[in-house]
C-alpha cells in the first residue's frame, strides 16, 4: 500500500502551490468573476443538449498559460476556439497571447453574459479580437482558418463526437491544421477511434492531438507540439 506521503506529494509541489495560488488571486487581481463553480440545473440553454453538459468550472491558469505558451506555432495565423468556456477565464488566458481570434462557445445564456461582462473588465488582451457566442456546441460552424480547439470536459461522449465530427468535416473541406487540447480526457480512445485526430503530447492532465487531414494541406499556419516538461 503506498503510503500517504509518496500519494499526496504533488499537492506540495512548487507547480501545484504556484496553481492555487495564480487560481484564487486571479478574480481579486483582475476584478473578474471566473472561480465559482456552477451546476447546469437551472440553468436555460441553447440547444437540446443540456442532459450530456457538465457543469462550469475554472481552468487552472498556470498550466494553461505554460502550456498555450509552449506551442509552436504563430499565433496570428490561428484562431483559438474553447468549447464549453462558460465565465470565460480561458478566454481571457488565451487572449493574452497575440491569436488572430480567441472565441468561446457556451450553450448557457446566463454564463455567456458572465463572460461578456469578464471580457470588459479583463485587461490584459494580444488577441486581436475575444469573444463569447452563445451557441450549442454542434451547431457552431468553426472559422476556416488554423485552429486551437480547446476541452475542459464541457461534455459527455456524444457531444464530443458530433463536435470532433463536425470539425473533422470542416478540415477535409477547407484543409488546415487544428491542435485539440483536451483537459482531463475521461477516456482516451474517445479521440483515438476518430480518424484524423494523433496524439502529439501528454502533459500532465493535458492531452493535446494534431487533426491531419487526409488531403494534402497547403497554405496553413505550421505548427509543432514541442517537449513540454511533464
Amino acid at each position: 500500500m503506498a503510503s500517504i506521503r509518496s500519494v499526496n506529494w504533488w499537492r506540495f509541489s512548487p507547480s501545484q502551490i504556484l496553481e492555487k495560488y495564480q487560481a484564487h488571486a486571479f478574480d481579486r487581481r483582475f476584478g473578474t468573476d471566473t472561480s465559482t463553480y456552477v451546476e447546469l440545473r437551472g440553468l436555460d440553454v441553447a440547444g437540446s443538449n443540456k442532459r450530456h453538459g457538465e457543469r462550469y468550472q475554472p481552468s487552472p491558469v498556470h498550466s494553461l498559460r505554460q502550456l498555450l505558451k509552449k506551442l509552436a506555432i504563430r499565433y496570428q495565423d490561428f484562431v483559438f476556439v474553447d468549447f464549453g468556456s462558460g465565465k470565460g477565464r480561458t478566454l481571457l488566458v488565451a487572449g493574452e497571447l497575440p491569436f488572430k481570434e480567441v472565441i468561446g462557445v457556451e450553450f448557457s445564456e446566463e454564463l455567456h453574459r458572465k463572460a461578456l461582462l469578464n471580457l470588459q473588465r479583463y485587461p490584459r488582451r494580444a488577441a486581436g479580437q475575444v469573444k463569447s457566442v452563445h451557441a450549442d456546441a454542434t451547431a457552431f460552424e468553426a472559422p476556416a482558418q488554423p485552429l486551437v480547439v480547446y476541452f475542459f470536459n464541457p461534455f459527455t461522449r456524444p457531444v464530443l463526437e458530433r463536435v470532433l465530427a463536425n470539425l473533422a468535416a470542416s478540415a477535409v473541406a477547407t484543409p488546415r491544421r487544428i491542435i485539440v487540447i483536451y483537459l482531463y480526457l475521461p477516456d482516451e480512445t474517445w479521440l483515438a477511434e476518430l480518424s484524423g485526430f494523433r496524439l502529439r503530447k501528454k502533459v500532465r492532465n493535458y492531452h493535446v492531438f494534431d487533426f491531419d487531414p487526409p488531403v494534402p494541406v497547403t497554405n496553413f499556419g505550421t505548427a509543432t507540439i514541442l517537449d513540454i516538461p511533464g
